[in-house]
């Protein structure tokens, strides 16, 4: 894939506010858990398999049988976050589990086990995570959001022998790049929306998201008015699509995406394909 993106346009957002622990937090979880001996994420060859990746958004609940067909036709579930126990409790098996986040209290997405699932556990996330993972199959692996700060912690500790995954601030966005790294180079996504879908925020219950603010947004493709479309964002889904089309933008020869469902992102794929290099941007209702 090799698309030009233009940069988003949100309501509010800044794109370099993206974690939601302060970096002393950060640092002091990180030296904990480089210290736990686990091997890192490393870069692999290439290979021809297809990652079922899912995210957690409102899609999910439609896009199900999409997500069922890929796996049975041999896709790695690859589940982030809220997403892992959804397909637990759908009996659809992960073979890899994905977090980034710092918080004690998102310890709870890995409390079930799956036999012969890896995890992938960033540096920063909380200490109980680790533990309640601790006799799994667990890879550390660092996104920097502590900045110099981290880099020269990691550095100092490793020996300079790191690969981090430092673009984006939410996990979807830097699970594309850690599986890539993986040597996955084949994606079906489920659940990566960038908006609100009726009143779900999520396929599944996530109290923190409850208090979020929500922004009407047009997708408006220049030149093009019959294709613009309205989106109900809130801004950490701005953060994301902003990403997202950085990311495609400046690594999209490497990988091939196909999102599935009717969000904000598939919407950027889908109109993107259809018009070129045509630059999209997303902006508040009204303006």
């Amino acid at each position: 894939m090799n698309k030009q993106f233009n940069d988003l346009h949100p309501v509010t957002f800044n794109p370099d506010d993206g974690c939601n622990v302060s970096d002393d937090v950060i640092l002091a979880q990180v030296a904990q858990n480089i210290r736990r001996m686990l091997p890192q994420v490393y870069p692999h060859p290439p290979n021809t398999e297809t990652v079922a990746l899912v995210c957690g958004g409102p899609s999910l609940k439609t896009t199900e049988k999409e997500l069922v067909a890929a796996y049975w036709a041999g896709a790695k579930v690859v589940a982030v976050n809220g997403a892992y126990q959804w397909c637990i409790d759908r009996n659809i098996r992960p073979s890899c589990m994905v977090m980034l986040d710092a918080r004690q209290f998102n310890s709870r997405f890995v409390i079930t086990p799956v036999e012969g699932c890896r995890y992938l556990l960033a540096a920063q996330c909380h200490p109980d995570t680790f533990d309640i993972c601790k006799d799994r199959d667990v890879t550390i692996w660092h996104c920097l959001s502590a900045g110099e700060a981290e880099l020269d912690l990691l550095k100092a500790y490793y020996f300079n022998r790191l690969n981090p995954v430092t673009h984006g601030t939410t996990v979807a966005i830097r699970a594309i790049q850690l599986l890539n790294m993986l040597g996955f180079k084949s994606f079906e996504v489920f659940g990566l929306d960038s908006c609100w879908l009726g009143d779900d925020h999520h396929a599944y219950h996530q109290q923190e998201n409850e208090a979020d603010k929500e922004y009407i947004t047009w997708l408006r493709p220049e030149g093009r008015e019959d294709l613009w479309c309205q989106f109900t964002c809130a801004p950490w889904h701005m953060r994301q699509a902003h990403d997202f089309q950085n990311l495609v933008g400046s690594e999209g020869n490497n990988f091939r995406l196909n999102v599935h469902g009717d969000g904000l992102i598939a919407a950027i794929l889908k109109i993107s394909a259809e018009l070129g290099s045509t630059p999209i941007t997303i902006m508040p209702k009204g303006d």
